[in-house]
């Protein structure tokens, strides 16, 4: 039982449920007729299973570092030395196997893109390349692999490609970016003991709060193209969805941005 806990913890799983259960009213919006169909619930278990992936395998493959600080230490079961790197990797590829496995439930092209997912994940972390120690790189190797590659799964599995994604891009891809910008800013001082040379520690000081306005820009704009752009019969539903996130998307960007400017 105690070990379960551990696993639990080590997934990190409350930093990115929330955003996890934010799946189903995107499906809603992609593809109102599809939404109560088996796929609903595959993908979004894929994308919780892959995503935990993403996580463990960060927290592997950063123990070494995380030692060093004693909140991350106590947040990472290897650097506390609650669970040994072997398991560690075990259960990182247990994650990522049923992640696939869900994914070829739903069709080739999906699976292909989980397995992008993976790739993109394995590089962003490993510390023989680490992608996220790489200036500017480590933006949009997040951006890919924690943000377009999630919606792109999500997505595929409804619909066939065309023009719509692009509304939901301006949404996730300035929600995802900011999301690295502040947890790097967060870190600052774990990761230049580290000597992770990334994006802010490259620029030094950075101006949050112009980079704030223009992503709330973007994203408005986004929703309000997918509002325009709703057929009539689900205009009330899904008026009322888009609201919804993009307010919860807003005021999560601008509560994070404060807390830690107010840190610093």
């Amino acid at each position: 039982m105690r070990e379960t806990g551990i696993l639990v913890r080590f997934t990190r799983i409350d930093d990115y449920l929330h955003v996890m259960i934010l799946i189903f009213p995107l499906i809603y919006l992609i593809s109102p007729t599809n939404f109560f169909s088996y796929k609903t619930i595959v993908i979004f278990f894929a994308n919780l299973f892959l995503t935990a992936f993403g996580y463990v395998f960060n927290d592997v493959e950063d123990a070494e570092d995380d030692y060093h600080d004693v909140e991350k230490r106590k947040r990472n079961p290897i650097s506390s030395g609650e669970i040994t790197r072997k398991q560690s990797y075990l259960f990182s590829i247990f994650l990522l196997s049923v992640g696939l496995f869900l994914l070829m439930f739903i069709s080739p092209h999906v699976f292909f893109l989980g397995l992008v997912f993976a790739l993109v994940g394995f590089f962003y972390s490993w510390r023989s390349l680490r992608l996220k120690s790489m200036p500017f790189i480590d933006l949009i190797s997040h951006v890919i692999f924690l943000g377009v590659l999630q919606f792109l799964i999500t997505y595929l599995a409804f619909r066939p490609l065309d023009l719509f994604i692009t509304p939901f891009l301006m949404i996730i891809i300035p929600f995802s970016l900011m999301n690295e910008i502040l947890g790097e800013l967060r870190d600052l001082d774990v990761d230049k003991k580290a000597n992770v040379n990334n994006t802010i520690q490259r620029l030094e000081s950075f101006d949050l709060t112009k980079l704030l306005i223009a992503s709330v820009l973007i994203v408005i704009t986004g929703f309000s193209i997918i509002i325009f752009t709703i057929p009539p019969r689900y205009k009330i539903v899904n008026l009322s969805i888009s609201l919804i996130i993009g307010i919860a998307a807003i005021f999560r960007m601008n509560a994070w941005a404060s807390s830690i400017t107010q840190a610093r």
